[in-house]
């Protein structure tokens, strides 16, 4: 007799919910039902339309609905009798019906430590605030802001790592146990209660957030510099511009008025902090390429002095 296999939903969006997904496709124990993501958007100025990642996958029906809220879509979706829904940023809260339609509930891969960094930014607000560990929770998903059961955590080492290494290490360590943990799911495995009271936020990012203030101490200006690698980036302010600082590190310790450039040559832009010294080793000025440092100060050595102030 043919052994029954674990029906499961998926809802998820960007690239990083992708590849989950197409680790559980791949899975032979596990039929995926139906995928619910959100609908392509139009951007740019000739408004072009970004299809989905998830397009065109075979005998997987794909599910785009500006609303979680009409009668056909929960009709559709209570038709598939499926076990369990696996949500990887999907983008959008889940209402109660949905949270209660599979027979197992709803399966969310958080990427942080639960209960610390609930919300939209867990990695970035993780390295921002210059964390040693972060790490993947499976919860279940309930109506609270990621305040389900933990039914499975990993703790990784980010320390030194920027927003790409620690997505990486976070996606590769998610693809090894996320049909393991569907598995032990639908065999009944209870999860955990977090403790509410050590919960903290992780707030969506907004572009202001990427503005070096120079009054910081060097190391914080380092950990929003690689939490912010993907979006916003770090720049600083010159002749009305933001200018991005694609490379920089903690030069030395000298003290002197913060945003003040120390020194400015082929090696780099040298500006006190807090606390020390900060060096931009490459930068990139609105519509132009990145360029080095040797560029940097050719092109702009008549400009920009020491003594100057940077905001």
């Amino acid at each position: 007799m043919a052994k029954t296999k674990i029906k499961v939903g998926f809802a998820g969006t960007p690239k990083i919910a992708f590849d989950i997904f197409s680790e559980i496709l791949s899975s032979k124990d596990i039929s995926t039902e139906f995928v619910l993501t959100q609908p392509d958007k139009s951007s740019g100025r000739g408004l072009v339309t970004s299809k989905s990642l998830f397009a065109n996958i075979d005998n997987v029906p794909m599910l785009q609905p500006e609303s979680l809220s009409g009668e056909e879509l929960i009709k559709k979706i209570e038709a598939f009798n499926i076990d369990l829904l696996v949500v990887v940023a999907y983008g959008k809260i889940l209402p109660s019906w949905l949270l209660n339609t599979p027979k197992f509930g709803c399966l969310n891969i958080h990427f942080s430590n639960l209960p610390k960094y609930r919300g939209a930014a867990p990695i970035q607000r993780a390295i921002e605030n210059g964390e040693k560990e972060t790490g993947i929770s499976f919860m279940k998903l309930t109506e609270g802001l990621d305040e389900g059961p933990i039914y499975k955590n990993i703790v990784i080492n980010i320390e030194n790592k920027d927003y790409f290494e620690v997505e990486s290490m976070l996606l590769e360590e998610s693809l090894r146990s996320v049909c393991d943990v569907i598995k032990a799911v639908t065999k009944n495995l209870q999860p955990k209660e977090q403790d509410h009271s050590l919960a903290t936020l992780a707030n969506k990012i907004t572009k202001n957030e990427g503005q070096i203030d120079w009054t910081n101490r060097g190391r914080k200006i380092m950990s929003k510099f690689l939490a912010f690698k993907k979006w916003p980036k770090v720049f600083f302010k010159f002749g009305g511009m933001d200018v991005e600082a694609v490379n920089l590190h903690i030069h030395s310790n000298d003290i002197g008025r913060p945003g003040e450039i120390s020194e400015f040559n082929e090696e780099s832009l040298k500006i006190y902090c807090g606390d020390g010294v900060v060096a931009l080793t490459s930068v990139k000025f609105p519509g132009k390429k990145v360029i080095g440092p040797k560029d940097f100060f050719n092109s702009k050595r008549d400009i920009i002095s020491q003594g100057d102030l940077l905001i």
